[in-house]
This record gives C-alpha cells, sequence and structure tokens, in this order.
C-alpha cells in the first residue's frame, strides 16, 4: 500500500471516529473544565477544529509559521462545531486526494518566527500534527464526557459505555 492510500484511509478513519466523539458533547457542558489548569471543553473543542484544517495548509504549503498564523472564528455550539469540524474533514479528504505519491516524501516545517520546532516529510506530518494529535484531544474530550456523566462512544472497540461487540 502506497503512502498515500495510507494516510487518507487513516485520516478518514480518525476523524470519523472524532465526529462520532464530539457529538457527545452537549451545550450545557460547553464550558466545563475539569481543573483550573485544564482547557474548557469550549477552549479543546475549538482547537480541535482547527486541526483537519491544518491538512490544506500542509498539502499546499513547504511550512506554518505560528507567528503568522490567524486562527479562525471559535465555535459556540456543539452544532456548529460537529458542521465546522465536518466541513474541514472534507476539505482535507480534498487536498490530500489531490496530492501525488511524491509529494508525501517533501519536507515540511512547522515553526513560530525563528523557532523550528520540526522539519519532516509530509507524511510525517499529517501523521504527528494531524492524526496523532486529533487522537491525544479527542482522549481528553472523553475524559471530559466522563467527569459529566455523559456516554462515552466506543472509540476502537468498546468504552464502558458502547461495546461494538454486541
Amino acid at each position: 500500500m502506497k503512502i498515500k492510500s495510507l494516510i487518507l484511509e487513516e485520516f478518514k478513519a480518525e476523524m470519523e471516529t472524532t465526529i462520532k466523539v464530539l457529538s457527545a458533547i452537549t451545550d450545557s457542558i460547553f464550558q466545563y473544565s475539569p481543573h483550573e489548569k485544564s482547557q474548557t471543553i469550549d477552549q479543546l473543542v475549538n482547537h480541535m477544529v482547527q486541526i483537519p484544517s491544518w491538512v490544506v495548509g500542509i498539502c499546499g504549503n513547504s511550512e506554518l509559521d505560528w507567528a503568522t498564523y490567524t486562527p479562525p472564528v471559535a465555535v459556540k455550539n456543539v452544532n456548529e462545531l460537529i458542521t465546522t469540524y465536518k466541513a474541514n474533514v472534507a476539505a482535507s479528504v480534498n487536498a490530500l486526494d489531490k496530492m501525488n505519491e511524491e509529494d508525501f516524501e517533501v519536507k515540511w516545517t512547522m515553526r513560530k518566527g525563528d523557532f523550528t520546532f520540526f522539519t519532516v516529510p509530509k507524511y510525517a506530518a499529517f501523521k504527528k500534527l494531524i492524526i496523532s494529535h486529533t487522537i491525544h484531544h479527542r482522549a481528553q474530550v472523553g475524559l471530559y464526557l466522563r467527569l459529566n456523566d455523559i456516554s462515552v462512544p466506543a472509540t476502537y472497540v468498546a468504552s464502558a459505555d458502547e461495546n461494538l461487540f454486541g
């Protein structure tokens, strides 16, 4: 299997699973934070909604400079969250579909001004900055749901609330 197929398949699967988890959030807990050092759900999901949109930038550019990045307008409720997330995922799939196999080997840099976080082939940027990053924050959302007595959807096979084995 080629890199493009692997990345695209994993991206689609993980984003679909993330939509399932984000859909469990209710507007009533949008301002919830489990600890003073933790983000609110609102802050966390507004970060998460941006992550798939970065795919388009990785596909079409050689770097992302956080010093010049302008974040999108924040979503205000769960309905807006899901709509925006799905739109960002769809745009990302479209951008990934247009890439050639060789494009995934091109070096890509994440920086903030003069400070370079990393320079890696684009396929590694997709894996690290997009897919793994999404999974990390999705797990945080699952904890926030649990702490608010909201059923946590199964992500791979089962959760304490949903068993895909039946």
